[in-house]
């Protein structure tokens, strides 16, 4: 039977977990110390089992060493800076280029997870980050209290 007030409920977590996604994302930019365009947000497909929580993530043409990663119970940041110089020095002719790219994002996971039992591979451009699921304690909404 369609309830219309659970739906309304689960909507409302659903809007405010997006809100609070959005909020943290806005302040982790004002803190971050690097010029925002210089840096893309990757691609991310989130894809939830019973045990795990396994992201996998599109950053093409870096290497694994400038790849970071930061993991807590309910967020994941990933944070990529590329340098690239050239110099060519030839007689009477000189060329210097540098370039300053990278990616960044941090997401709010729609579970918790054990940040220590986090784990990740990167191999062809796609970086995937298997993440273990945290029990959650089943709470019942509902208790009746005696009286005395």
């Amino acid at each position: 039977m369609f309830d219309f007030y659970e739906e309304m409920k689960k909507l409302k977590k659903e809007m405010n977990r997006m809100f609070k996604e959005f909020d943290t994302l806005s302040k982790q930019f004002e803190n971050i110390k690097f010029d925002k365009e210089n840096f893309r947000q990757p691609l991310i497909d989130l894809k939830e089992t019973d045990s795990e929580l396994i992201a996998s993530v599109e950053i093409p043409g870096v290497n694994k060493e400038d790849i970071q990663l930061k993991v807590t119970e309910d967020s994941l940041e990933i944070k990529v800076e590329r340098k690239q110089e050239v110099k060519i020095q030839k007689e009477n002719y000189f060329k210097a280029e540098r370039a300053y790219r990278g990616f960044y994002r941090k997401v709010i996971l729609p579970v918790k997870i054990i940040p220590e039992k986090t784990k990740a591979n990167y191999k062809d451009g796609i970086l995937e980050i298997i993440m273990q699921k945290a029990e959650e304690k089943k709470i019942k909404k509902e208790r009746k209290i005696e009286v005395k």
